[in-house]
């Protein structure tokens, strides 16, 4: 096999087990590029990114970058004579003159199943819309977003009872095989992929604290889709109310969801624990009340006295 020179830029933990896996694979990693340390934690330190503590720990010199666009960052990567850059999980936008600086040009480890969920979310928004397969996808960056032509892809089921954390985890694990799929495509010289049909794409927007809110008056399985697509951030929020009137918010982290009769107004809780909807009922796992600890359900039950005559309201967005 044809040694590929490549620079890894990431941030995230999405491409670490990709990073760990180039390392102790064939190739070899001329550079490692990623964001800045930035402030984080109570005591507002500076906190590397996951990429940069991986690559102190596999004995690789990274180097943070404000803009890898930048003239003296793109003039650095060239005469790195990398024959490739792969990108997962970093966070700028990366633009012609940085993506040439490789003898192959830049290619991107994407979590959906391309040109399904375009965007900064896609694992986050497959869950929330309730598919029930996705994957990741590598392909070569362009101009526009997440469009390029792709490499190589691989699918798996959702669970219906994963989160986004969970579901995040697997892809990044299935995203080694993809990368090695295509890294092997490139030494081999099929410099081609297959172009996307735009007319096929959807988009996976930035998440906000706004499309975590829930709306009692939707039926189970979209609140339990949209519980498990938004943990851990920016989780599904509502506001829970005592029979004695006192309240507090809370983020659901965990649910299930059971149709039939929803025996009640949406967002009361029944004798049986379970959570009124506009569509059956939502059953709990787990749950964060504001300032707490995460905790199971039965917990929160007999800490909060959460039964009959209990409720969940919506938030203000």
């Amino acid at each position: 096999m044809t040694v590929m020179r490549i620079v890894f830029c990431g941030s995230g933990d999405f491409g670490l087990p990709t990073l760990r896996a180039l390392v102790a694979g064939p190739h070899e990693i001329a550079g490692v590029i990623t964001q800045p340390a930035r402030r984080a934690g109570r005591g507002g330190r500076p906190r590397p990114t996951p990429v940069a503590a991986a690559a102190e720990e596999l004995h690789l010199p990274a180097r943070p970058v404000e803009d890898v666009n930048a003239p003296a960052v793109v003039a650095d990567l060239a005469a790195l004579g990398a024959d490739l850059m792969l990108v997962a999980d970093f966070g700028q936008m990366i633009r012609k003159p940085a993506r040439r600086a490789c003898r192959l040009r830049a290619y991107n480890l994407h979590g959906s199943v391309l040109p399904a969920l375009r965007g900064a979310a896609p694992v986050n928004w497959a869950i929330i819309r309730g598919l029930s397969e996705t994957g990741v996808t590598v392909f070569r960056l362009i101009g526009r977003m997440d469009a390029g032509a792709i490499f190589a892809r691989r699918a798996t089921a959702i669970d219906p009872s994963e989160t986004a954390e969970e579901l995040r985890a697997r892809l990044a694990d299935l995203g080694v095989e993809a990368v090695d799929e295509t890294l092997a495509g490139l030494a081999a010289g099929r410099t081609d992929g297959e172009p996307q049909d735009d007319s096929a794409a959807t988009f996976a927007p930035l998440l906000s604290k706004a499309d975590g809110v829930i709306d009692f008056a939707a039926d189970a399985v979209t609140i339990r889709n949209l519980v498990h697509g938004t943990w851990p951030w920016p989780g599904a929020r509502a506001r829970y109310v005592a029979p004695s009137g006192k309240a507090c918010d809370a983020i659901l982290a965990r649910a299930a969801a059971h149709p039939g009769d929803a025996g009640g107004p949406p967002g009361t809780i029944a004798a049986d624990g379970t959570i009124a909807t506009g569509g059956g009922r939502l059953e709990v796992l787990a749950i964060k009340p504001a300032g707490k600890r995460l905790m199971a359900w039965r917990d929160f039950v007999n800490g909060y006295r959460a039964g009959p005559g209990a409720r969940f309201d919506s938030v203000a967005r």
